[in-house]
């Protein structure tokens, strides 16, 4: 199976319409093939959601990366945004708005480099600076 993170994309968003357009594109999702062409463009665009993708997705992100001191640290921060302990809360976070853009870098790195992603990888020190 190909992984579900798609670490292609470089992506920026600057409104609501672009930031659900690139969480399609990294989580691999499918476009809905019934959407009702009467609603209004924004009911229509927040509908078009393949919650199956993102499972799946957030369920290989956090499965490989929970064991990483870095992605932890990560979590812990993002989940202390929330009044939370749980990781997973600081993974869905990490996947907000505000702060997608640098973690989706992080993730990119990791992936793609594992063992080259360190505590000075630049998106990094920009996500964790961001998360206070």
């Amino acid at each position: 199976m190909s992984r579900p993170y798609n670490t292609t994309p470089d992506i920026q968003y600057s409104n609501d319409f672009e930031y659900r357009a690139a969480v399609r594109k990294i989580f691999c999702m499918k476009i809905a093939a019934e959407i009702d062409e009467d609603i209004d463009e924004v009911t229509r665009d927040e509908q078009d959601y393949d919650m199956d993708a993102t499972v799946r997705t957030l369920d290989y992100v956090y499965d490989n990366t929970c064991k990483n001191p870095l992605f932890q640290e990560l979590y812990d921060s993002a989940a202390s945004k929330m009044i939370s302990l749980d990781r997973s809360i600081g993974l869905s976070v990490l996947f907000s708005y505000d702060y997608m853009g640098l973690f989706h870098y992080c993730l990119c790195s990791y992936f793609d480099e594992p063992d080259k992603f360190d505590d000075k990888n630049e998106a990094y020190i920009a996500l964790k600076k961001k998360l206070g």
